[in-house]
């Protein structure tokens, strides 16, 4: 069993007695309508930003406009509010989630969670790091769950396997043991409300902690992730509380807050390998903070912050090697942990050189070093991408920028846009502003080059940042001024509505500058639409209209029999015969007519389906119904292939097939690959050269198929030495 010693319940109480002590009072501020009093009597407990340790500041500007209450006064009404914040999510999430079907990678991890408490065998799921998966796994231990591998503690496994074996693993036990583990990491949204808030009161005051912490607690993405076993909330809660340590001990540098932001930081290394981009950003904030505007005692400074920040990273290392129990081996019983896929096509020197050298001399656990190489691998080869009705083969830099303005909601995007304009507010709050904005630039700039663009979830962690500094500038602007207050008030309310018109459908959310919910599908696939959790709204649409006839077509790893759904289909598990043309209804997931999803059979998908009006969508814009009579071929293509490349000794008819498949679907690559293998095991070399040829030129246009496979393609062409004919 995993030992709670190694957790770090200890650093929350270090900052919270240093960092977050109330330093002053607001009065009422006064406005001439009742919107506008109403929201100042919320801020009438407000709390007076800490000043910077060490800086003299005018006595006009030391409160920052914020006067002293009276001593008497308590802050009861702050507190009330923060609770009422917290509750109102909580209640969100667990009434939302309840109503989802499980999504993709909550497969693998829950699983993966139930063999780190049983044996500590952290070659489950190891791209990512234990944290997260060891809270979703608590509540299993009291619990009878039903283990279909007895024997599953240093198995042999791969990548594949791991999500193989945790459908089967999610699906042999009551919902729930989903549920509960659900309901265990929405806390992590709970730890990133309350570092949102504590975090803006001690750089600007309650009324802006209250405005941040109103719109975190109705933020649709925010929502959509924050019940889910996955590790993007619990990542971007632990990197705003680090930089929440750094900001302390940059206005009071002392060992506590060393300490303090040591913990945080090995608390955000065991919650995603995406938290390691933390190793830039501190060393950049500590280097802005020291040199612009230059300060007294430079070089002093600059080795104290040195110093600082050589601890914090000696803390985080241990806090690290503790979430993996301080060993080094993934596995138990010496077994090993498989080796990312496609990492032969990976050509980055810290990819090839850089973590080969520290598993080599193990600098840091197994476990953590092959997944953040997995991590690695997918980033620099991609995977498919979707993008304003275009299919990209990867990724692409404009990715999160146009997903950002599509998902975030449009209050939110019109009060940075203020905030941004609030330039003699942000002078006087350079560090307040390096703090949000450093960190937030370093994450975007290191996520635009990333050519893994699945979905707005990687970009979370400047979202929280984006809200505090929106809400910052905007009370500046409105404090003052009758008509902003209402403005203000219309802003927040109009976040709220908009959050609450997608419940539950909080993934497939966009604003109404796109068309809302229901029409995402249209611009954005994967994660931001579809990630499997509309598959008991299919069950209760089938439930309801009662087809004759139905196929349901779905990406990711789930059977029609998981929920019931009385269909046939096809999905990374699951491949039924179809006939075309083919007449009924027809379920299908919007990537998949995007393009995106099961490999052989998504952009044969997007192709048969493109251009069509769904009769109906579900969970927003997740799944489309279609009834009628469609023209598959496409599909049907890619099931012939897949009979072809069954068939052993008979390459004549191999190439029958193939043909067939090829006549089904002209644009095909896979067909004329298969032909030129047939011919070349017959011996016809020019016949094979042609094919191979046409497979190439097909592949090369075929955005389902990256780089690597690709490569894959021509070192088959040249190991049955046929020749690359062009020099693409």
């Amino acid at each position: 069993m995993y030992s709670a010693e190694y957790g770090i319940s200890d650093a929350l109480p270090i900052w919270h007695r240093r960092c977050f002590r109330i330093t002053g009072w607001s009065t009422l501020i006064h406005a001439g309508n009742l919107m506008g009093d109403s929201l100042n009597a919320v801020m009438t407990s407000a709390t007076r930003p800490e000043t910077e340790a060490g800086t003299e500041v005018a006595p006009a500007a030391a409160t920052d406009g914020v006067e002293h209450a009276a001593p008497g006064n308590k802050n009861w009404l702050e507190w009330a509010i923060l609770a009422a914040l917290a509750v109102a999510m909580l209640a969100q999430l667990w009434t939302s989630v309840v109503q989802l079907s499980i999504t993709s990678d909550e497969v693998d991890h829950l699983h993966a969670a139930y063999r780190y408490w049983q044996c500590n065998d952290f070659g489950w799921n190891p791209e990512h790091p234990p944290l997260v998966k060891l809270v979703a796994g608590l509540p299993l231990q009291f619990m009878n769950v039903k283990d279909p591998f007895p024997h599953a503690c240093g198995a042999q496994n791969s990548k594949v396997l791991d999500f193989l074996a945790g459908h089967q693993f999610v699906f042999s036990n009551p919902e729930i043991m989903l549920t509960a583990a659900r309901f265990a990491v929405s806390l992590f949204s709970i730890l990133l409300l309350l570092t949102v808030w504590f975090f803006t009161r001690k750089m600007f005051g309650t009324p802006t902690a209250i405005i941040a912490g109103l719109l975190v607690a109705f933020e649709p993405n925010i929502l959509a992730h924050g019940a889910l076993v996955t590790t993007d909330i619990a990542a971007s809660a632990a990197i705003l509380l680090t930089l929440y340590a750094l900001y302390c001990y940059i206005t009071e540098p002392n060992s506590t807050r060393v300490i303090a932001l040591g913990l945080a930081l090995g608390f955000a290394l065991c919650a995603k390998h995406s938290t390691v981009l933390l190793a830039a950003m501190l060393p950049a904030v500590l280097l802005a903070d020291a040199l612009v505007p230059r300060r007294p005692e430079l070089g002093r400074r600059l080795l104290r912050y040195a110093g600082a920040i050589a601890a914090a990273y000696a803390i985080g290392f241990v806090v690290l090697w503790a979430c993996y129990g301080f060993r080094y081996a993934a596995r138990p019983y010496g077994a090993a942990v498989w080796t990312p896929p496609w990492l032969d096509a990976a050509h980055g020197a810290f990819i090839t050189l850089v973590i080969p050298q520290l598993k080599h001399w193990h600098v840091f656990p197994e476990a953590y070093l092959v997944g953040l190489q997995d991590v690695l691998v997918c980033s620099e080869l991609g995977r498919p991408t979707f993008l304003l009705g275009k299919l990209y083969r990867s990724g692409t830099w404009r990715y999160f920028p146009v997903s950002a303005s599509i998902k975030f909601t449009l209050p939110l995007l019109l009060m940075v846009l203020a905030s941004a304009l609030a330039a003699r507010f942000w002078k006087t709050r350079f560090r307040q502003l390096l703090c949000l904005a450093l960190p937030a630039s370093i994450y975007l700039a290191f996520s635009m080059t990333s050519r893994l663009n699945m979905g707005i979830r990687h970009l979370l962690p400047v979202l929280p940042l984006l809200i505090i500094f929106a809400s910052a500038g905007v009370w500046e602007i409105a404090r003052s001024r009758r008509w902003a207050i209402v403005a203000l008030c219309v802003l927040l309310a109009f976040h709220i509505v908009s959050s609450l018109r997608a419940y539950p459908n909080y993934l497939s959310y966009a604003n109404e500058a796109w068309g809302g919910p229901s029409e995402t599908y249209k611009y954005l696939a994967n994660s931001d639409v579809d990630w499997g959790q509309a598959q008991k709204m299919a069950a209760a649409y089938i439930a309801k209209t009662h087809p004759t006839n139905c196929f349901f077509l779905r990406t990711y790893n789930n059977k029609n029999s998981d929920y019931g759904i009385p269909c046939q289909g096809i999905s990374e598990i699951q491949w039924d015969q179809l006939q075309t043309p083919y007449t009924g209804t027809m379920i299908v997931s919007s990537s998949m007519v995007n393009g995106i999803g099961v490999r052989g059979a998504s952009v044969q998908t997007r192709r048969a389906f493109s251009g069509l009006k769904p009769v109906a969508k579900l969970g927003g814009s997740a799944l489309l119904v279609y009834e009628g009579t469609f023209d598959v071929s496409p599909l049907v293509a890619a099931q012939v292939l897949v009979q072809a490349r069954h068939i052993e000794g008979n390459e004549q008819a191999v190439i029958e097939m193939a043909q067939k498949a090829s006549a089904l679907d002209p644009s095909s690559g896979d067909a004329h690959a298969v032909i030129c293998g047939a011919y070349h095991a017959l011996g016809q070399q020019a016949q094979a050269q042609q094919e191979c040829d046409t497979a190439l030129a097909l592949v090369r246009k075929d955005p389902q198929y990256g780089p690597e496979q690709v490569q894959y393609l021509k070192d088959f062409i040249l190991r049955n030495g046929l020749q690359i004919r062009d020099s693409n």
